[in-house]
């Protein structure tokens, strides 16, 4: 039994007692200094967390957010946005832009506020306008921005008595202005959607909501560059009877007309011809063999001058040298096909030895053969005892073997890009000239606001000249 039984543990010596004493003393510094470094270590790592969420947070708002919304087709309803993305197209591709909403727009002194409004594709544009100083904006009419205002008796006062180069002004939703300056006056059928083309800048505004049968009275403006130093001489861009620039010299293209059915014109094809006047302001004679002079159709087709359809015009070809302070009036002749069917034709004039040019836009549209065979004489043309029109008489012959229909399309009177009202027109229209026959007609115009303009009738163009 005294195996069995343990003796109790003996107590630890005092030896023992302070070397156990001695080791715990020194372990408890260098445990509190881990801590603080544990400590540490923790903060920075939930400090690089924190950063790391942040940013991430940060490129998700930019990658997620959602693209502005683009209106659809089946918006009838007024378009409120500050800015869109528009696509032009330019010689070097398409460039994105942002443009922004037009708010006001100032008519000759007269303030219209802006609402937008979708045109629905291959849909006339009949907007409803609610009151009378209003304007309804195309939405997305950017580069031709094109407007619809009430048709009541001020607004058509205001657009009938607008003069060329009365201002147009744009206002932005972010205050800023664009100018425009009155180019032409015209009226256009409910149909026309051509009001819409966004071929170059300007602005364009209809007088909405008269009888749907008659055409809409339609100005329009063209941009007013604010620094026109910065318009290189080379690219000028005119209208028939307008002047432009060509280095010391000055052209203007002042009627067209052309022939078919004689015997010089090949079959298939017919002459046109461009009737110019040219003089040179600068101190060096000019050789006109240095100017090249090319007719250009819708599709890019370019036709040569021709010397024979040349020498059929009303004046002879050009030849020589300019001396300085010369001017001279000549027809640019040329064979196109019988038949085309092209809306404009260009002109361009361009110097062979430093690759300068200008370029006319001339309206142009497919005539019938009989139309073609017409010839118009001018016997009269003289401002109204009132002094507020332009009254014109001549006469048309049909030498074809159809007979020739003339309607109101068919009369033009344009001075710089402005095309004025026609007022009245004896025989009423459509004029019918049977072949081989003669009708004599009398037209009155609003008065042109230039000293000369060029009235259009059929095939030909006529310089009128001593209006103011």
């Amino acid at each position: 039994m005294q195996d069995d039984l343990q003796e109790p543990a003996s107590e630890p010596s005092a030896s023992e007692v302070s070397q156990e004493t001695g080791w715990q003393a020194s372990l408890k510094p260098l445990l509190a200094n881990r801590l603080a470094l544990i400590v540490i270590i923790v903060m920075l790592v939930g400090s690089f967390v924190l950063l790391c969420l942040f940013g991430y947070l940060l490129t998700k708002t930019d990658d997620e957010t959602e693209p502005t919304s683009t209106p659809s087709e089946n918006i009838e309803s007024d378009v409120d946005t500050d800015t869109f993305e528009y696509v032009a197209v330019s010689d070097s591709g398409a460039i994105s832009v942002t443009m922004e909403t037009p708010i006001f727009i100032n008519i000759g002194g007269d303030e219209f506020t802006v609402q937008a409004e979708v045109v629905p594709e291959n849909s006339a544009w009949n907007p409803e306008i609610p009151n009378e100083t209003t304007a309804i904006w195309v939405y997305g009419s950017v580069i031709n921005y094109v407007f619809g205002i009430e048709d009541t008796k001020n607004n058509r006062n205001l657009l009938e008595n607008l003069a060329l180069g009365d201002e147009i002004v744009l206002t932005t939703r972010s205050g800023a202005s664009t100018t425009f300056t009155l180019s032409s006056r015209q009226s256009l059928s409910q149909e026309n959607r051509d009001i819409l083309a966004q071929r170059s800048p300007a602005v364009t505004i209809v007088l909405e909501g008269g009888d749907a049968e008659e055409p809409r009275l339609t100005v329009k403006g063209r941009y007013a560059a604010s620094d026109s130093s910065n318009i290189s001489r080379n690219e000028q861009v005119v209208e028939l009877g307008e002047t432009a620039q060509l280095e010391g010299l000055q052209i203007t293209a002042t009627s067209v007309s052309y022939q078919a059915g004689r015997a010089e014109v090949p079959a298939g094809f017919m002459f046109y011809a461009v009737d110019y006047q040219v003089q040179n302001v600068g101190i060096e004679r000019v050789d006109s063999g240095l100017l090249n002079m090319v007719l250009i159709d819708d599709l890019g087709n370019q036709y040569a001058l021709n010397p024979i359809a040349s020498q059929l015009g009303n004046y002879p070809m050009l030849s020589g040298f300019l001396e300085s302070g010369q001017s001279a009036t000549a027809t640019a002749g040329y064979q196109i096909p019988l038949g085309l069917n092209s809306r404009f034709l260009r002109w361009q004039v361009s110097r062979l030895d430093t690759g300068s040019q200008i370029q006319v836009n001339i309206p142009f549209a497919e005539q019938q053969a009989a139309a073609q065979q017409a010839s118009t004489q001018i016997q009269e043309a003289n401002i109204s005892e009132d002094g507020s029109s332009l009254v014109i008489v001549g006469q048309i012959t049909n030498f074809g073997d159809k007979e020739l229909i003339t309607d109101v399309g068919d009369l033009s009177l344009t001075s710089q890009g402005t095309v004025f009202l026609m007022l009245s027109v004896n025989p009423a229209f459509p004029w019918r000239v049977g072949a081989g026959q003669t009708i004599q007609f009398l037209v009155t115009f609003q008065r042109p606001l230039a000293d000369s303009a060029v009235f259009t009738v059929l095939n030909q163009s006529f310089q009128l000249s001593g209006l103011r």
